[in-house]
C-alpha cells in the first residue's frame, strides 16, 4: 500500500474507533462552535471554526480552525488545517495545507502538500507525517517518521526518521501526486455531501437503504447489468441528433447515481453494523461507520475493487427501484 493511501487508511481507522461515543452533529456552509461542548462533535462545512472547548472533534471543512482547547483528539480533513489550541488526545489531520500552532498530548498522524509544526509546540508521544514539504521546528518526545520530498527540522525529537520521496519521471510525479490529492479530497467530498444528504434528506436515505435490504443478491446483480445497459443505450440515443439532449441529461442523472451509490452503501452497511452492535447513536453514526469501513475495504489490495464494483452495482440498483417506489407513491397520491 502506498503511503498516501496508509495516511487515508489510518485517519478512516482513527475515524472508526471515534465513532462509536456518544456525539453532536454540526453543519452548514460555516460553522462556528462558540459556546463550550461537554460532549464529542462532529462537524462538516465549508469553514468550521472551534471556538470553545470540546472533548473531541471530528471535522470535514475546506478550512478547519481549532482554536480552543480540546480534551480528547481532533481528527479533521480540509483545504486547510489550523490547530491553534492545544489538544489532550492525538491529531489526525490531512489537507493541502496542516498547521499545528498547538501542544498535542499523545500523537501526530497528519498528511498534506504543506505540513508545519509550529515553533515552541511540542508533540507527547510520536509524529507520522506525510506530504510535499514538512517543517518541523517544534519537540517532539518520541520518533518522528516522514515522508516527504523536502523535510526541514530545526526542531528536536527523540528519534528521526526521514525516507525521501523516490525520484521519477516530472511527469510520473506530477501524475501519482495529483492522484493522491484527488483521492483525499474526493474522499473528503464524498464524506461532507454524505453527512449533509443524512442530515437534509433522511426519508431518501431511508428510502434506500430499504431497497439495499431487500434481494441484496438480485439487485447487485441486476445493478451490474443496468449500469452496462444503461451505458450502451445512453450511446445509442447520443448518436441521433433529436436524442443527443435526452442522452446528455440522461447522462447527467446516470452519472449522479453511479457517484452517489457508495453514499447510499455506506449509510446501508453502517445501519446494518449499527443496529447488530446495538450502536444507538442516530444516522449521522451509522453512516461515519459504514463510510470508514467502505472505504478501507476499497483500499485492500485484489478485494478494494470486487467490494467498490459490488458496492456501486447495489447502490445504483437500490437507487433506481428507490426512486420507482418513491414515484409510484407520488402518483397515488
Amino acid at each position: 500500500m502506498r503511503f498516501a493511501e496508509l495516511i487515508i487508511a489510518l485517519i478512516v481507522l482513527a475515524l472508526f474507533c471515534s465513532a462509536g461515543q456518544a456525539l453532536q452533529a454540526f453543519s452548514g456552509d460555516t460553522v462556528s462552535i462558540d459556546s463550550a461542548v461537554a460532549d464529542d462533535i462532529i462537524a462538516a462545512g465549508n469553514m468550521v471554526s472551534i471556538n470553545a472547548p470540546v472533548d473531541s472533534a471530528i471535522v470535514a471543512a475546506g478550512t478547519v480552525n481549532v482554536n480552543a482547547p480540546v480534551k480528547g483528539d481532533v481528527i479533521a480533513a480540509g483545504g486547510q488545517v489550523y490547530v491553534n489550541a492545544d489538544v489532550g488526545g492525538k491529531v489526525v489531520a490531512a489537507g493541502g495545507n496542516v498547521n499545528l500552532g498547538a501542544d498535542v498530548g499523545t500523537n501526530l498522524v497528519a498528511a498534506g502538500g504543506q505540513v508545519n509544526i509550529l515553533p515552541g509546540k511540542s508533540i507527547g508521544r510520536d509524529a507520522l507525517i506525510g506530504g510535499g514539504q514538512v517543517v518541523n521546528a517544534g519537540s517532539i518526545n518520541g520518533t518522528i517518521t516522514v515522508h516527504a520530498n523536502q523535510f526541514n527540522n530545526t526542531g528536536s525529537a527523540g528519534l528521526v526518521r526521514f525516507y525521501k520521496a523516490e525520484d521519477s519521471s516530472p511527469k510520473k510525479k506530477d501524475y501519482e501526486d495529483g492522484f493522491n490529492i484527488f483521492s483525499l479530497l474526493s474522499m473528503l467530498g464524498y464524506f461532507i455531501l454524505g453527512l449533509l444528504l443524512v442530515r437534509s434528506m433522511p426519508g431518501i436515505m431511508q428510502a434506500v437503504d430499504g431497497e439495499v435490504r431487500s434481494s441484496t443478491l438480485l439487485k447487485t446483480l441486476l445493478g451490474f447489468v443496468m449500469i452496462i445497459a444503461t451505458f450502451i443505450a445512453l450511446l445509442l440515443v447520443a448518436v441521433t441528433v433529436v436524442g443527443l439532449p435526452i442522452a446528455v441529461i440522461a447522462a447527467l442523472l446516470f452519472f449522479a447515481a453511479i457517484m452517489l451509490s457508495g453514499t447510499f452503501i455506506s449509510f446501508s452497511l453502517g445501519k446494518w453494523i449499527g443496529e447488530r452492535a446495538r450502536i444507538n447513536q442516530g444516522d449521522l453514526v451509522y453512516f461515519i461507520i459504514g463510510f470508514v469501513i467502505l472505504n478501507v475495504l476499497s483500499l485492500l489490495p485484489f478485494v478494494g475493487g470486487l467490494v467498490s464494483l459490488v458496492s456501486m452495482s447495489l447502490g445504483f440498483s437500490a437507487i433506481l427501484y428507490a426512486a420507482r417506489r418513491m414515484t409510484g407513491w407520488a402518483k397515488a397520491a
